[in-house]
């Protein structure tokens, strides 16, 4: 081969492998900063934690009042299925 072609592949060989590390190094930079990035953990104010916490408590709160009244819902729900057999035995007229 002669000394120009020779020349001429080495260059290509170099703007070729350049543009490899180029992007190679671009790709792992990009990375890098998306995952560094990603690492911050967001920062609540004083205020901000104190309006979680209420709302957690009134939450609680919540809960507590909606397992009460399912307690009396079933205790009522007890009491009617008790007093149905009697009103609707046989021989007992329904009223109008």
């Amino acid at each position: 081969m002669s000394d120009d072609v020779v020349q001429f592949f080495g260059v290509m060989m170099t703007l070729l492998v350049t543009g490899v590390l180029g992007y190679a190094g671009f790709t792992v930079v990009g990375a890098l900063q998306r995952r560094l990035g990603s690492r911050s953990d967001p920062v609540l104010a004083p205020d901000e934690v104190e309006a979680v916490r209420a709302n957690i408590e009134e939450t609680d709160q919540l809960r507590h009042r909606v397992a009460e009244l399912e307690e009396r819902l079933d205790f009522a729900e007890r009491l009617l299925a008790k007093s149905e057999p009697a009103r609707l035995s046989p021989g007992n007229d329904c009223p109008p």
